[in-house]
């Protein structure tokens, strides 16, 4: 995994949650070494991990903490499925992260014209 570059992380951890498939030690692993590269993250790797952990029902409080410090700053870049996609899975494995939460509530509210139904039920 460490020679995987950010999407590659993010696809990885993706198709694990979406089949349903129990990888603990997997995910594990995942969350170690996407925490190294989160200045590589795009917006749309950043919301497809913490969806994949959060569909998985894997905590991983140290990484949804770093990723709420390194995606914070850049929320003005995701789309309206990525921010709602991000504060559902916050919200899903009940991280604490009320200067995200402030932050993704600003984004949102810019581009709320742009978001669909199940996006703004995805943030409600």
């Amino acid at each position: 995994l460490h020679e995987f570059k950010p999407q590659e992380l993010a696809n990885m951890a993706w198709a694990f949650a979406t089949v349903k498939h129990e990888a603990r030690t997997l995910f594990a692993a995942l969350a170690h070494v996407s925490e190294g590269q989160l200045h590589d993250f795009k917006p749309q790797g950043f919301a497809n991990v913490v969806w994949a952990f959060a569909t998985a029902k894997y905590k991983a409080p140290t990484l949804f903490a770093a990723l709420a410090c390194a995606s914070e700053p850049r929320l003005h870049e995701f789309n309206p499925q990525e921010l709602a996609n991000t504060a559902w899975a916050f919200a899903t494995v009940e991280h604490k992260a009320p200067t995200l939460f402030a932050a993704l509530a600003c984004a949102s509210e810019v581009l709320l014209h742009e978001f669909k139904p199940q996006e703004l039920a995805n943030t409600a």
